[in-house]
């Protein structure tokens, strides 16, 4: 395939161009340079608004060595592909290799725990998700400040909760779904991956809101609960996007609606929940900490870096095809964030009388 220099000298041949008089080979040779600088620059020009330029990458890093990522959940999971995918690139801007170390067990407690015995130096850090504010509003004891005891760094992801049917169902809208709950109490069964998750406590949060009854049936995970909801056993799914998604996809399951404030482009078509129950709105998050006490300067070092990798195209496309959206936040946003979902936890636990865990 001809280069962009010999397309702009077959250009000026005098085969494809013809001159009044003769013209200096000399003057040829100028214009096809000119010509190849043009198309080089329009070739520039496109590739820098298809992937514009990044922030220099800071000369003076915190980090001394290699930065360690804990993870409670085991390889696999949604927040180990996440902690994952950004690694290589947080840790180029950081100028130090960064690892995940999966320390899954009682319920991520165990990586919280070691986070907080660590330095508070930056060189250990914890990616957690939205159980970590669902487990303080649900355990009987935490044995730790759920919120104090740590420095939060910023939001790395977003992902609504899914309401699913099979799609044999004769539910076909979450009209349908509370209609047929409301004349049929106790009859319908919705499923979870545990007792007190978001899945869970979702189901619940719909119950309060609607007056119903549906039981919950609590799963080890999403795929065995997803086989007794296509075998009719279970009536209704409740589940992540980054697992609905490619089920949706694939015809497995109907999506009734997402629990994000406003549609979502992964599941078209589908409505949100707040356009049957206003002001219902719910996003799952994943993000990242650290010990408390750390250097306010490490800490916004962190954010800055993390945040300028959450916003190339190819982060937030890796996140969009597992049904997450790229979100960095300031570190007080997302603190906050956890004590609202504390919070609101607490209330739907109290009213539905979940016990205590």
């Amino acid at each position: 395939m001809a280069t962009d220099f010999e397309r702009a000298f077959m250009f000026l041949r005098p085969s494809r161009v013809k001159f009044r008089g003769s013209l200096d080979l000399r003057l040829r040779c100028v214009l096809g340079v000119l010509l190849f600088q043009f198309c080089s620059w329009t070739a520039q020009a496109q590739a820098q608004a298809q992937n514009p330029p990044q922030p220099p990458i800071p000369a003076n890093s915190y980090a001394t060595k290699t930065i360690r990522i804990v993870s409670g959940s085991i390889p696999g999971t949604s927040t180990d592909i996440v902690a994952r995918l950004l690694s290589p690139a947080l840790g180029e801007r950081l100028g130090q290799t960064i690892i995940v170390d999966n320390r899954p067990g009682a319920g991520g407690l165990l990586a919280l725990q070691n986070i907080i015995a660590s330095k508070p130096d930056g060189m250990s850090l914890v990616i957690t998700a939205a159980n970590h504010s669902i487990g303080a509003a649900i355990r009987k004891v935490t044995p730790f400040d759920a919120v104090g005891d740590f420095t939060w760094i910023s939001t790395i992801a977003t992902y609504p909760m899914v309401i699913a049917v099979s799609p044999n169902s004769s539910i076909k809208s979450m009209d349908d779904l509370v209609n047929y709950a409301k004349q049929n109490p106790g009859r319908v069964s919705f499923s979870s991956v545990g007792i007190g998750t978001a899945h869970h406590l979702i189901g619940e949060w719909l119950n309060s809101e609607l007056g119903l009854e549906m039981v919950h049936i609590p799963y080890k995970g999403s795929p065995g609960a997803l086989v007794d909801v296509l075998s009719g056993q279970v009536d209704v799914m409740i589940d992540t996007a980054t697992f609905a998604l490619q089920q949706v996809k694939q015809g497995k399951l109907r999506a009734l609606a997402v629990s994000a404030k406003k549609p979502s482009d992964d599941f078209p078509g589908v409505p949100t929940l707040n356009q049957t129950i206003s002001g219902f709105e719910y996003e799952s998050w994943i993000a990242l900490a650290g010990p408390k006490g750390m250097p306010a300067e490490v800490v916004q070092q962190i954010n800055q870096e993390l945040r300028v990798v959450l916003a190339t195209p190819e982060i937030k496309k890796r996140f969009a095809d597992i049904g997450a959206v790229s979100a960095g936040s300031t570190s007080l946003d997302l603190k906050q964030s956890v004590e609202a979902d504390i919070v609101r936890w607490k209330k739907v636990i109290d009213f539905r009388k979940i016990p205590l865990q």
